[in-house]
């Protein structure tokens, strides 16, 4: 039982970061939808790639990048979106290449799940929880350099928010402080806990591979079936971007990293909550100038795009000069 709010909320941090940001889900609590299938998708992806980082001792901030990587390519066998476009299209929005859509692809494969879903959710869970690993301390350090990307980024991304919610002031509000209030709640609950109160181990992890595989094959078979590709090339192309970080990984560094406390120059929950007043009003200002909204949201979607592709290379550039097994550092 302790372990069940710790899991609701990065659930739950995974759903503000990918789905709340990007303006996919629209006040998802209250919808049946959001909460029998797209929760718990996050939530199980999300528990399972890093019960696998923590169990192989594989957790640096590239390992962690490429395990998001694979929890990206549920957009393909789910729902098809890498394959033929989003849900609202009739197709990619700049075509196909390879088999995989030339807009979707990198921002989804390469920077919105493997940051959004995943590494942002944790590393907003080791602030909330106090614990870090000790990896993962350099990034979490507060900068004013940090401090002004950061809020930048909210500026941008309330955009997405305000776009996904049609620029409904009302729906847009719903969706993003419900989230934080239930996000809050849940803190509470939270705060004697680290990353391992997320680990699942025997019984409790084979249900949830057995979830994942029961919802891979209904989802892939009945949901949305006209989209599933009838041609050779989408599937191998998917199957070599699983290849791919999946040989990283194991040819990566294991490392046995220890939670340390965070210091006092981390970033701690009381500056996070500095950043929710500036996302509100920054989402509510994005309502009322829709025109100006969507020529943003524009350029952002092509930049993370464009940051996606080379945090990828860079990783890959990374993981082989420095992460090879036989540089392994035991803390």
């Amino acid at each position: 039982m302790q372990k069940i709010p710790p899991i609701l909320l990065i659930g739950t941090l995974s759903m503000l970061f990918a789905e709340v940001f990007s303006g996919a889900s629209q006040a998802w609590f209250i919808n049946g939808w959001g909460i029998l299938l797209t929760f718990p998708l996050y939530l199980a992806h999300l528990l399972f790639f890093l019960g696998i980082a923590l169990k192989t001792e594989r957790t640096s901030l590239s390992q962690l990048y490429l395990f998001g990587v694979l929890f990206a390519l549920y957009e393909s066998w789910i729902t098809k979106v890498l394959w033929v476009g989003y849900l609202d299209s009739d197709g990619p929005s700049m075509g196909t290449f390879l088999g995989l859509g030339i807009g979707e692809f990198p921002i989804l494969g390469f920077f919105w799940h493997p940051i959004m879903s995943f590494i942002v959710p944790i590393l907003i869970f080791e602030i909330l929880t106090g614990k870090v690993l000790t990896t993962h301390e350099l990034i979490l350090e507060r900068t004013r350099r940090k401090t002004a990307i950061l809020a930048l980024f909210l500026i941008l991304v309330s955009t997405f928010i305000a776009n996904g919610n049609q620029f409904d002031l009302t729906s847009a509000n719903i969706s993003l402080t419900g989230t934080l209030v239930i996000i809050a709640v849940l803190y509470k609950f939270t705060k004697d806990s680290d990353l391992t109160s997320l680990k699942l181990e025997g019984r409790s992890f084979k249900l949830l591979e057995g979830y994942l595989i029961t919802l891979y094959v209904i989802t892939f078979l009945y949901l949305l079936p006209e989209r599933i590709p009838t041609t050779i090339l989408p599937y191998t192309s998917i199957i070599v971007f699983y290849a791919i970080p999946v040989i990283l990984i194991l040819r990566s560094a294991k490392k046995k990293e220890k939670l340390e406390i965070l210091g006092n120059c981390s970033y701690s929950s009381r500056n996070l909550i500095i950043f929710i007043p500036l996302l509100i009003l920054a989402v509510n200002i994005a309502c009322f100038v829709p025109a100006i909204s969507l020529s943003v949201l524009s350029i952002t979607y092509i930049l993370l795009s464009a940051i996606g592709v080379v945090l990828f290379l860079w990783v890959i550039y990374n993981i082989r000069k420095h992460d090879h097994p036989e540089s392994t550092i035991e803390h």
